[in-house]
């Protein structure tokens, strides 16, 4: 999942946005009980197959709970980024959304606002040249982050995921669609105007209905450079109108001084029966014949529409035209119901809207890229910084007040572009605090390896016997954690047991847990011989807490710290060994790059042997059975 967005509320992107798209079944009401933390560790573990990126203006939050996903703060000089569209790949399906609504409860919950999705397919509406110059304008989103250098992680998940998009597109069948369609995005060589005689036919057109948010009070630009679009014939039917919500007052949110470049101001709906706030942008154009849509993040200001010599934001916009009496013209057409006209005394009442805030403490861009980075040293932050320093004072926190970095002490070390700081593994921080002349600022941490995290208390409670017995019956981690909290809830405690025929298995019967040890194992070998569409979900698998490399590890901690069942930790190391053995990995594999998919599963052996090293007095017929076990395994990847 690659979106952009203005405004964030990465709270409820989290628990909304993310959790549906990832299909997750707990329900979060942030309430602290066993349910909450349940939907919480389930959302962690969906997270750690796909790569999840948010690009967001410099000013949006960077508060979020998990650094499982990305989130990636532009910096666009003379203005905003303001583009919101999202990708959204999954295994066998992709989706394009491309509108007005920002990753906020209000966009998604509350205002009125205006979208489009388009499904890749045989009846997507976007043909491949639209869909390509989308990703194009995505990824140069990118070199507007600071610090974001092309051998940075962090980026290279982004143009993943871009090109794996591409890809898709790239088998796209020429589009049927009846819709013409144009991309029409504003950055700083063009803006969405220039871009309708991509999709307009026939006569020139003759009306235009404006839908905007916002206006420039003191500028009429859009509204004229419309009106000199409408050169259609007779000219007696050229007109333009705006169509805006009226508040409980009977307000509205068009300048009066604005009212003499239309010939109607008109209510916007009815839609519902809720009051909702406009924040839909959209601008149709049309004759008696033809129609055209403007579906996407501008408003009708200069910035939004690119007309300002100085002053221009990052828009997504895509035009879709048709015959005024095709279906797909009609369906156009009834994008914007108008009702009544609006009374010339309605006062005009500027709105509060998040897309144009009158403060924005944007981070300066002194502060780049903030990095948790796992070495051989440990856990440690590289901070990113730049080559122009607030003015007076600044410092860097973590959330507990704990300092980092102030301007003495980057000053006094030669002011460094980057400061490395070390980090215990339970206290990895989600963001930073920053305070620089009188303003505060959150900067966002982004994992280099988000497959090195610490699984978190709520996984780390679970022994190597709860992942087993999950692997076994099939169960999720998420499933086995309610199970685990719901005993303890009760009083009880020990094993899950699922089977009750397995309350009378004696613990020193290595034949008997074998049998279980086997059924978690062809478990697991049937999680790994699922198909992966990129490297990252096969690292993911190798080393999430039902994958070899995590179990192994549990297994060998669990030994180490008791000093018991020396037998049964070799045992099981040398079956998960023949398991990756077992795995049929060029199925697995077929459509990533092979050489790097078995790389990770050779770094996966890897790790196993290192484990069996860690076990004291690792000899004798046993010991040597899982080296054999390691060294058969790595033939048969191989073979």
């Amino acid at each position: 999942m690659l979106a952009t967005t203005f405004a964030l509320e990465p709270d409820f992107f989290e628990r909304n946005c993310l959790a549906r798209f990832l299909a997750v079944t707990s329900v979060d009401e942030d309430t602290g009980s066993a349910d909450d933390i349940v939907a919480r560790v389930e959302l962690e573990e969906r997270l750690r197959e796909p790569t999840v990126t948010v690009l967001a203006d410099r000013g949006a939050p960077a508060e979020r709970s998990s650094l499982r996903w990305d989130v990636l703060h532009c910096l666009v000089p003379g203005g905003l980024l303001h583009s919101k569209v999202a990708l959204l790949l999954w295994q066998h399906a992709t989706r394009v959304i491309i509108g007005s609504a920002n990753l906020t409860a209000a966009g998604y919950r509350h205002n009125i606002e205006l979208a489009m999705a388009a499904d890749l397919g045989e009846t997507c509406i976007l043909p491949r040249d639209v869909l390509h110059g989308i990703a194009a304008e995505i990824e140069s989103y990118l070199d507007l982050v600071p610090g974001l250098e092309p051998d940075i992680p962090t980026r290279r998940h982004a143009v993943s995921t871009l090109g794996l998009f591409r890809s898709r597109v790239a088998t796209q069948p020429p589009s049927r669609a009846r819709l013409r369609a144009a991309l029409a995005p504003t950055n700083n060589r063009t803006g969405p105007l220039s871009h309708l005689d991509e999709v307009w036919q026939g006569n020139a057109p003759l009306r235009a209905t404006h839908v905007s948010a916002y206006w420039d009070e003191k500028s009429p630009a859009v509204l004229t450079q419309v009106a000199g679009l409408l050169t259609g014939r007779p000219a007696a039917q050229r007109r333009q109108c705006v169509a805006v919500t009226v508040g409980p007052g009977g307000e509205i949110p068009f300048p009066p001084s604005h009212k003499q470049y239309v010939n109607e101001v008109v209510q916007l709906g009815p839609l519902d029966d809720e009051p909702r706030v406009l924040h839909a942008k959209t601008l149709v154009v049309e004759n008696n014949q033809f129609l055209a849509v403007l579906v996407g993040s501008s408003n009708h200001t200069e910035a939004g529409f690119g007309l300002h010599p100085r002053r221009r934001h990052r828009e997504l916009n895509v035009w879709l035209g048709a015959a005024l009496d095709s279906p797909e013209g009609q369906a156009l057409a009834g994008l914007v119901p108008v009702g009544e006209p609006i009374v010339d005394t309605a006062a005009y009442e500027e709105p509060a809207d998040e897309d144009e805030p009158e403060e924005l403490a944007a981070l300066p861009s002194f502060f780049g890229l903030c990095r948790l980075v796992c070495g051989d040293a440990g856990w440690e932050l590289w901070l990113g910084l730049g080559d122009d320093p607030p003015d007076g004072d600044w410092s860097v926190r973590l959330p507990d007040g704990q300092g980092l970095l102030d301007r003495a002490t980057w000053v006094a070390a030669g002011s460094p572009d980057m400061v490395v700081r070390p980090l215990v593994p339970d206290q990895l921080p989600f963001f930073l605090d920053v305070a620089w002349d009188a303003a505060k600022g959150t900067w966002a941490v982004v994992a280099d390896d988000r497959h090195q995290l610490p699984p978190g208390p709520a996984l780390s409670e679970l022994a190597s016997f709860h992942l087993i017995e999950a692997l076994a019956t099939g169960a999720t981690t998420t499933q086995l954690l309610r199970q685990l909290r719901e005993r303890v809830a009760v009083g009880q405690t020990g094993r899950i047991i699922s089977d009750p025929l397995a309350r009378f298995d004696a613990h020193s019967v290595l034949l008997r847990r074998g049998r279980k040890l086997a059924a978690a194992l062809a478990g697991l070998e049937r999680r790994l011989s699922e198909p992966v569409v990129t490297v990252d979900t096969l690292e993911a698998r190798l080393t999430s807490p039902l994958g070899p490399r995590f179990i192994a590890e549990k297994v060998v901690t669990e030994h180490l710290a008791s000093g018991t069942e020396r037998a049964a930790a070799l045992f099981t190391l040398a079956e998960v060994a023949l398991s990756l053995g077992r795995v049929a990995w060029t199925e697995t594999m077929r459509h990533i790059d092979k050489r790097a998919g078995l790389a990770l599963v050779d770094e996966a052996l890897k790790h196993l042997e290192e484990l069996r090293l860690r076990i004291d007095g690792a000899t004798g017929d046993l010991a040597d059975y899982v080296a054999r076990a390691l060294q058969e395994a790595g033939r048969c990847i191989h073979s």
